[in-house]
Order: structure tokens, then sequence, then C-alpha cells
């Protein structure tokens, strides 16, 4: 029996647990959580910090393992492509490339290095002068260097609040630097693709739907296909895919790439190598028919991988993809989650908490209270059915209040 190691145990490598064993894989699970989902579905687990290398390889010698991989989140990226490099096993991106789409300083600099379209930008330290940030205008975004979830994101209008808010965005990073970002007006969409043998397949185009609110800058509450941009900038999405694939020395496997779109045209915010974790794994498959977590699984164990399909078949017209959040409060109450997948048009749904437990307020996508998918022929179908599973949707206190954060498209499109 093969044995993988899956770096995170939490909601977004659950579907890759369940594909593992449905598969005959066993599967062991490490994180630094003591017990999660992902860990109770697992054959055997450990408690080991999905960024720490060292903790991980360890995890990997201890149970022999024949492969290891991570889904739907960015760091363990770079620390699956090191321990698969010390242990000799299958990895679709060596470390150089791993570090290049997991390190905002690294990343950034290398679009500069290439000329790929993006927000004018620094690193600075604690120490840095007013004469570091020269050439970007205010308003700024600051970020970790090497965090993920939207964690530590601010959007600040002076140089005093980026001092000020110095710290609050390090408590998310392993490095004592931070990026400082012109701030783009713009709307927002996710490439989702597959590379072999240094050619990008561009699978879905989504459009990112994300808070209004500037405190919670970049915190993602849908996805949306197909993208109302692809008319306008389709072939420009395409060759600035293959330009990031070539300059990046992606050879293999997934790709996950975040583009912005205003009066400037498209600028590159992030990339990463991962099936993405609003569950790409479910929605690529309905509209294309690429089985991409079969596909990332076989990568990782060696195992020689089909083509891709020249031409992609719709299964559905198109899906929206919900991540939605609460209000803080305890949990006494919630609409079984069977409800709400009894619904003709739903694909998936799930709940991130349970009864009992106590939703804080939100501060980055680490809180999603849960998701659904729902699929329609058109926009106008998507936004009725997304409206009726709010209607039906409930999670609740005690005095009966909904803690669901209802969407509204008229505040986020």
């Amino acid at each position: 029996m093969k044995r993988m190691l899956m770096v995170g145990a939490g909601s977004c490598q659950i579907n890759a647990i369940k594909k593992l064993k449905a598969t005959g894989i066993y599967v062991v699970a490490a994180d630094y959580n003591l017990m999660t989902e992902g860990k109770r579905l697992a054959d055997a687990h450990e408690i080991a910090d999905a960024f720490d290398e060292e903790a991980i390889y360890e995890c990997a010698v201890k149970h022999q393992v024949d492969g290891i991989m991570t889904t739907g989140t960015d760091q363990p990226v770079l620390v699956v492509a090191r321990v698969a490099e010390r242990l000799g096993l299958p990895h679709f991106i060596d470390s150089d490339t791993a570090l290049w789409v997991t390190n905002k300083k690294a990343m950034k600099h290398r679009f500069h290095q290439f000329k790929i379209p993006t927000a004018p930008f620094a690193v600075i330290n604690h120490q840095f002068s007013p004469t570091a940030l020269m050439g970007i205008k205010p308003p700024y975004v600051i970020k970790p260097l090497d965090s993920q979830g939207q964690r530590g994101i601010y959007k600040v209008d002076t140089i005093d609040e980026i001092r000020q808010r110095f710290d609050d965005v390090l408590v998310h990073s392993r490095s004592h630097e931070i990026l400082v970002e012109q701030y783009y007006e713009s709307t927002e969409v996710t490439v989702s693709g597959w590379v072999r043998h240094g050619k990008a397949t561009i699978l879905t185009v989504t459009d990112r739907i994300t808070f209004p609110s500037e405190e919670k800058i970049g915190v993602c509450l849908a996805h949306e296909y197909p993208s109302r941009h692809m008319a306008t900038y389709g072939q420009k999405i395409d060759d600035l895919t293959g330009q990031i694939v070539t300059q990046f020395g992606i050879e293999e496997g997934p790709i996950y790439f975040q583009f912005l779109i205003g009066d400037k045209g498209i600028w590159v915010n992030e990339i990463a190598c991962r099936l993405g974790g609003a569950y790409e794994d479910v929605t690529i498959p309905l509209v294309t028919g690429v089985d991409v977590l079969s596909l990332n699984i076989e990568g990782a164990l060696g195992i020689p991988l089909a083509v891709l399909p020249k031409e992609k078949h719709a299964l559905v017209g198109a899906f929206n993809t919900q991540l939605f959040f609460c209000n803080p409060g305890e949990i006494t109450n919630m609409t079984p989650i069977s409800e709400i997948k009894a619904l003709p048009f739903v694909v998936d749904a799930g709940y991130n908490y349970r009864i009992g437990d106590t939703i804080g307020a939100v501060e980055n996508a680490s809180q999603r209270a849960g998701f659904f998918i729902v699929t329609g022929e058109s926009p106008q179908d998507l936004h009725h059915h997304v409206a009726q599973v709010y209607r039906l949707l409930r999670i609740e206190t005690r005095d009966g209040i909904n803690l669901v954060r209802p969407f509204d498209y008229g505040n986020t499109l």
C-alpha cells in the first residue's frame, strides 16, 4: 500500500484526504493542531507545524512515505518541495521555484526582473526611511512576506500608519521585513490551471469577490464562473499566465494565480503552485471534466500523468462558490448541512464550526464559517440560487439570532 504525507489537515485538505483513502492510499496527516477533521479521516496523524521543514521531514521518515503533498494552502508548498528533494520523492516544482511562489519578497522581485506587471512595491524593515517608498503612491497595502489566508494585511494612507501597523503585520510572519505595495483600485480574477512540460492549460478563470471593507482587504467571499472579464481580457490573461509559468520555471503541476483588473489594465497580485482553497477540486471538474485532485495525487506519487484534454467540455454553464462568514456569537443551532445539499442546484456544502462553538470577530480568511457551491446556466440563475440558500441557512444563538452574514451582490461586485 502506498503511503502519502498530507501537509496540513484542515478544511482545505479534507477532500484530498478522502480521495487518497478512496483510492487505497495510506494517509498520514500532519499539522500543528492536536486534532482536526482531516486527522480524524487519516490513517495516522502527527503534530508537526506545516511551516516547519524539519518536523515534516521527520514525519516523512518515520512513516516511510512514498509521496508528500498539500492542497489549498500556500506556505506548505515550500516545505513539501524541500522535504521531497531531501528524500528523493516525486515533486512538481523544485525548491527554488517553490520559494519564488511562496515568499512575496522573492516573488515581487522576480515580477520586476521579468517585467511582469505588478503594483509598485518595497520591502522594508523597522528602521526604514521614507525614501524607501519613493515611487509608491499612497494609499498603501502592507503585507507579511510569508503568510496566507489574508492574515496581517492592511490598507493604510500614510507612512506613520505603516509604522503603527508594522508589528501587527509581523505577528503573521517569520521574517523581520514586510511588503509595502501601492494600492490598486481594481476587481480580482483567479486563474486555475495545470502545467505540463512547462506549458500552462488554463482550466477556469473566476471573479474573486472580496469583502468591501478595507479593514479586511482581500478576504474572499465568493468565486464566480465564468468571469465577466473574459471578453475583454481573456487573451491577456492567457498570455500573462504563460509568461509567469516560463519566467518562474514552473514545469509541472497546479497553478493558482490572482490578477487585479483596473484602469491600468491587469496587474499580478500573487501566484501559487497549488490547487486553490476555494474547493477548486470540486468546481474545476464540473466545468472541464478534468479531475485535478487525482492529477495532484498521481504527480505526488510519481505516476505518469494523463494528457490534459485539448478541448474542455463544460458540464455546467456557471457556478458560484460562497465562502461565508458569521457575526460573533455562541452557536446553539445550525441548519443541517443535508438540507442545504438537498437543494437541486447545490453541488456541495460544509461547515467549519459545530454546535457549542463560539465564533469570534472576522479578522481574516481563517474565520470562514463554511461554504456552499451552486450551479446555474447564467449569472442570473446563480444570484437566484445563492439567495435561496441564504434564506435556508441559519447558524443561531440561544436567542434565535442568525449569525450568518448574508451575501450582497450590490456591495461586492
